[in-house]
């Protein structure tokens, strides 16, 4: 589907916007990717092994929270992703729910935000509270 560019009150066209957050996506996702090819590896379970029992939980909470901050890292790289996908092909900034328009500030707060503010916050009401989501 390929929505009618959407014109600004001065009149130009959305996809000037859409440019700049085009460039912010593409910084965004040059830092995570940066980040990830230059974090240390997660910590085995091997290194873990070695020590009493403090060490071994100690160690144990380390990796999990490396892979949370790993897992939500990839997450939001998928999400830039699917973004700059949307953008280059003239899908983005339209509800994926109700296919009316997201505002063009809330694309500036969430980037990749594939919801206009009305039906996330429906989803939002049906999910569990206090997950991070980055479909938003």
């Amino acid at each position: 589907m390929s929505a009618p560019p959407l014109l600004l009150e001065d009149g130009n066209f959305m996809q000037e916007e859409y440019r700049t957050i085009r460039s912010n996506l593409e910084k965004r996702r040059q830092i995570l990717l940066a980040k990830s090819s230059e974090s240390p590896a997660m910590p085995s379970s091997d290194d873990a092994a070695h020590g009493d029992s403090l060490d071994i939980a100690g160690s144990s909470r380390d990796r999990e929270l490396t892979f949370m901050l790993k897992s939500r890292e990839l997450n939001e790289l998928r999400a830039i992703e699917d973004a700059i996908r949307r953008i280059d092909s003239d899908d983005y900034g339209i509800c994926a729910v109700c296919e009316d328009p997201i505002e063009i500030k809330r694309l500036e707060a969430i980037p990749w935000a594939r919801y206009c503010l009305s039906c996330q916050e429906e989803m939002e009401n049906r999910t569990a509270p206090g997950r991070t989501n980055f479909e938003l």
